[in-house]
């Protein structure tokens, strides 16, 4: 539900769901879109003969989707599709540490009549990235580099972590545009993650920064997300008393001065029948 400041809140019936296999992992995601808005008239007529009109909105949508799928806990292929004709995936392959090695994206086709079903049949190559490990400090540092379909090198991703193998900062340089720094910086307070920054001027300067706060039960129930330190996101997370399960969402946007509320539901007949 979406609600302007000093207007109406508006339900547009928009849905998103989320399926796990039996190991918890994501394996789709799907949403619905609004692709068209009709809007109608409707007039009535009071028993004195008074007519009015009222308008209101109906939706055209469609439903974009992501399938993950896994060997074992490992990534090996994520694919969107855009809820009509257009797919494109990333297939990913992993060392014998499981490690990331190579990500392949590509365009798409499904030959399959029915949209439900994925049978593929042309694919175009858009981009190949490969990547390379070299390990520092009994393994707090590991030193990727990142190679186009050309097999050249294009980046340097140093990362760090800390003494419980938690990853403290990311720093990638670019090997044609030596001038353009990017890092990112992760802190944890306990066994708490607290902060997520994003720094960056491979255009103009920006500093993105993510804060989290926790409740006394250690129940994650606001994150607020700044740009160039100007507040422009806060997430409320509010969970349910009787099984600490998340039960909504507020997302309020203090640039575009609205609110979205989010409601959510869990169907766990499948995790049931599963023992798990």
């Amino acid at each position: 539900m979406d609600k302007k400041d000093f207007e109406v809140a508006v339900d547009k019936n928009l849905v998103e769901t989320y399926e796990f296999n039996n190991d918890g992992l994501l394996s789709r995601y799907f949403y619905t879109t609004i692709v068209k808005t009709i809007e109608r008239q409707v007039s009535s007529k009071n028993r004195k003969g008074k007519v009015t009109h009222r308008s209101y909105n109906d939706f055209l949508y469609d439903t974009v989707s992501t399938t993950y799928v896994y060997t074992g806990k490992n990534l090996i292929l994520k694919r969107y599709h855009d809820g009509v004709n257009y797919y494109e995936s990333r297939y990913y392959r992993y060392n014998s540490d499981n490690m990331l090695t190579k990500e392949l994206r590509y365009k798409e086709t499904n030959n399959s009549a029915d949209k439900s079903m994925f049978i593929l049949g042309n694919q175009v190559l858009l981009s190949e990235d490969s990547f390379q490990y070299q390990k520092y400090s009994s393994g707090r540092q590991i030193k990727c580099v990142l190679l186009n379909n050309e097999n050249r090198p294009y980046k340097d991703q140093i990362s760090n972590f800390d003494s419980l193998g938690r990853k403290k900062s990311v720093n990638e340089n670019y090997t044609s545009a030596g001038w353009i720094m990017q890092e990112n910086k992760y802190e944890y307070i306990g066994n708490k993650f607290v902060m997520a920054q994003f720094e960056g001027n491979a255009n103009n300067k920006i500093l993105l920064k993510n804060i989290y706060e926790y409740d006394d039960k250690n129940e994650l129930y606001s994150e607020k997300q700044f740009k160039n330190d100007i507040l422009v996101k806060e997430i409320s997370y509010v969970t349910s008393k009787s099984d600490s399960l998340l039960n909504s969402l507020i997302i309020r946007d203090a640039i575009n001065k609205s609110m979205r509320i989010i409601r959510l539901k869990y169907d766990i007949g499948a995790l049931g029948k599963s023992g798990r």
